[in-house]
């Protein structure tokens, strides 16, 4: 084929001969974006560490859009990111469709909510607490989850009883390591957060992270420990 440039993969242009003629996924889709007036401007880079011309990455004021083309499906993989949140996938969907995958990064890019994109095009999902933190109430969701998660169901005593202190819910709880970690800002990592750890007889530590493990406190009574969590908050 004389119009494809050199360097493709042949399943690439085997399957995707149109794309090919652009030289690659990203060339591909801004052309796409110019021809149905969509607003995606330019800004681009290549993949790291090796690129390849059948995945494109875009910026955006939320965060980085990939796609990942699949040749011999002929199909469009994309994956939704934010810098905001510990969790940064937000959303993900596959289509056939060119225009649609450029329709998706159009409006992310341009600020359109998930469930906005999801009714636009249905093929694109997310989850709860992705949602959550586009709506700005990703603690509570996460708490709901941590509590209603039967991975987590010998915790689920002292997940209520730490939610139920004021202070203590409004951190970000998530499980690491089987120690749950309650952070203070559910946007990015910082020292700021609490560690606790349940015993195989029953009894918890806690700790804060800019502690030690020989700074562990052991408590027996969860009203001791949701106490004394309470207080360590203060410190952070």
């Amino acid at each position: 084929m004389n119009d494809v440039i050199g360097g493709l993969p042949p399943d690439f242009s085997e399957h995707c001969p149109e794309l090919a003629r652009h030289g690659g996924l990203t060339a591909a889709i801004l052309a796409t974006a110019a021809e149905h007036g969509l607003g995606l401007g330019d800004e681009l880079h290549a993949p790291e560490p090796d690129w390849t011309p059948t995945v494109a990455e875009f910026d955006s004021p939320r965060g980085r859009m990939r796609v990942n083309l699949r040749p011999a499906e002929r199909v469009f993989d994309i994956a939704l990111y934010s810098d905001r949140g510990w969790f940064s996938r937000w959303a993900d969907g596959i289509t056939a469709d060119i225009v649609e995958t450029t329709g998706v990064l159009t409006a992310w890019k341009h600020g359109a909510t998930l469930t906005e994109l999801s009714r636009r095009f249905p093929f694109m999902t997310y989850t709860r607490l992705s949602q959550g933190y586009d709506e700005g109430n990703e603690v509570a969701v996460m708490w709901d989850q941590q509590i209603g998660d039967p991975t987590f169901a010998q915790y689920r005593g002292l997940l209520t009883a730490l939610r139920a202190e004021p202070q203590l819910a409004q951190m970000f709880p998530f499980f690491s390591m089987w120690t749950l970690r309650l952070v203070k800002d559910s946007y990015r990592e910082q020292p700021g957060e609490l560690l606790i750890r349940q015993k195989d007889d029953g009894s918890y530590l806690l700790w804060s992270s800019s502690e030690t493990e020989e700074d562990q406190r052991e408590f027996r009574r969860l009203d001791d420990l949701v106490a004394a969590a309470a207080a360590l908050r203060t410190t952070l």
